[in-house]
């Protein structure tokens, strides 16, 4: 008498591996966009940790510590924490190359994972250069100067989608994201937070 094996035919197998085709097909553009949007609420998010972390270091060392956004026309771009003595610097440090006494984000661009800067920042006086440069007062945690107040648009990797946020400084030193109203495609955590 013979025994008979199981197992399963090649038409199974080809059916098998069609429906996991399918679905994988189904699936690799909901990964990307999950991934562009990702990338961009934690380039967005480390810009505010910085920030915050700047205006701890006002305050622990009882000093006036700037902060400066420089960008690329590339749309590579870094944040940068220096003290100073004048409540009116404007120069900011150079935090593509690391020349910052107290902190630069990011060590390489590589870490923004495609997150662009695609204008130039509006934080600080936007007459002398292209950086970004705020003064924080160590007293009140807030901007040496009220008009300091800013802002740098920050554009997700590329990819199927076009996800936009702002990174947002008030004149109290208050840093906040929202989306801009005017943004190609929305992201559904900031529906309440346009500007």
């Amino acid at each position: 008498m013979r025994q008979r094996i199981a197992g399963i035919t090649l038409i199974e197998l080809m059916v098998t591996l069609t429906v996991l085709g399918i679905l994988a097909a189904l699936a690799v553009p909901s990964f990307i966009e999950f991934r562009q949007r990702s990338a961009l609420r934690g380039a967005a998010d480390q810009l505010v940790s910085v920030w915050g972390d700047a205006r701890f270091e006002a305050l622990r060392r009882n000093s006036l510590v700037k902060v400066g956004l420089k960008t690329l026309d590339t749309g590579a771009f870094c944040i940068g924490v220096a003290t100073t003595t004048d409540p009116a610097d404007n120069t900011a440090c150079d935090c593509f190359n690391a020349a910052c006494n107290v902190a630069s984000y990011p060590a390489n661009q590589g870490e923004w994972r495609g997150v662009t800067a695609p204008a130039n920042p509006t934080l600080g006086d936007t007459d002398t250069d292209d950086d970004g440069v705020a003064v924080i007062d160590p007293k009140r945690g807030g901007l040496t100067e009220r008009t300091d107040a800013g802002a740098l648009s920050l554009q997700g990797p590329p990819g199927p989608r076009d996800y936009r946020l702002n990174f947002v400084v008030d004149g109290n030193g208050r840093a906040f994201l929202c989306e801009p109203t005017a943004a190609p495609d929305k992201l559904p955590q900031y529906t309440n937070r346009r500007c």
